[in-house]
């Protein structure tokens, strides 16, 4: 049992709310272990994975009762970048689902996800150098090689708060909806893959994650390519799509 973190089948989708509404859904050690175990256990046959919070906030950020205000919290850094690495090696979609506010470790949480479908009131901030803390420097790095190179300065050297329509045009949200609608709509887009599908599914997942880290490959993915083009899911896909198209 969890306290922290709602987890729920929705069809073939698993949802996970972020289930701390008295403090903004603000990561504790606590939250963060429930969230790790949660992104990697009892998920067969899932087609993805929906983040979201509670009581209309993703994430307020580090639970400041947690830190210690000294070098021991990088263990809290440590925790974080756990989390969002199960989130990045993730074999089928993880995507995040924003209302309200999404601050540091939270937006780092969220901008690791494949996808951000975000509440047109949300907003996404790291303040981290108004707090005199240099972020973790992997998370930096990792941001650097992954979004626009103005936008991660906006992000870090500022503190800039992103409202939605900001961070669409920013490229750190996906798509923006009306708000109180992100986790239907995000629910919804992974509900159209089929878990008939999953071994294509993860192999795309497996494979824009290796292009993420530069660990490319060609010869193992155009094998790889080629067992899925002679699997008997591949074949009965073609012979049902011939049969629609017929």
């Amino acid at each position: 049992m969890t306290r922290y973190v709602a987890k729920e089948r929705i069809g073939h989708v698993v949802s996970l709310v972020l289930d701390a509404p008295e403090r903004r859904n603000s990561l504790s050690f606590d939250l963060l272990h429930e969230l790790s175990k949660a992104l990697t256990e009892d998920l067969e046959g899932a087609t993805g994975i929906v983040i979201s919070g509670s009581g209309g906030s993703f994430s307020a950020g580090a639970d400041f009762r947690d830190l210690t205000g000294t070098s021991r919290d990088i263990d809290f850094d440590n925790a974080v970048e756990r989390v969002a690495e199960a989130i990045l090696s993730s074999r089928i979609p993880v995507v995040a689902a924003l209302e309200g506010p999404c601050m540091g470790a939270g937006a780092h949480l969220a901008l690791a996800c494949d996808l951000r479908i975000a509440g047109d009131g949300s907003f996404l901030q790291i303040p981290a150098v108004r707090l005199g803390l240099l972020y973790s420097p992997r998370a930096i790095a990792w941001l650097a090689d992954t979004f626009p190179r103005d936008s991660v300065r906006r992000l870090l050297l500022l503190g800039e708060r992103f409202d939605a329509a900001d961070a669409l045009v920013a490229g750190l949200f996906s798509r923006v909806v009306p708000t109180g609608t992100a986790l239907d709509r995000a629910t919804q887009a992974l509900a159209t893959l089929s878990p008939d599908h999953l071994d294509a599914l993860a192999s795309t997942c497996e494979l824009l994650n290796t292009l993420d880290s530069n660990q490319y490959n060609e010869a193992t993915w155009q094998q790889r390519r080629k067992d899925l083009l002679d699997s008997p899911a591949r074949a009965q896909a073609i012979r049902q799509a011939k049969a629609r198209h017929s």
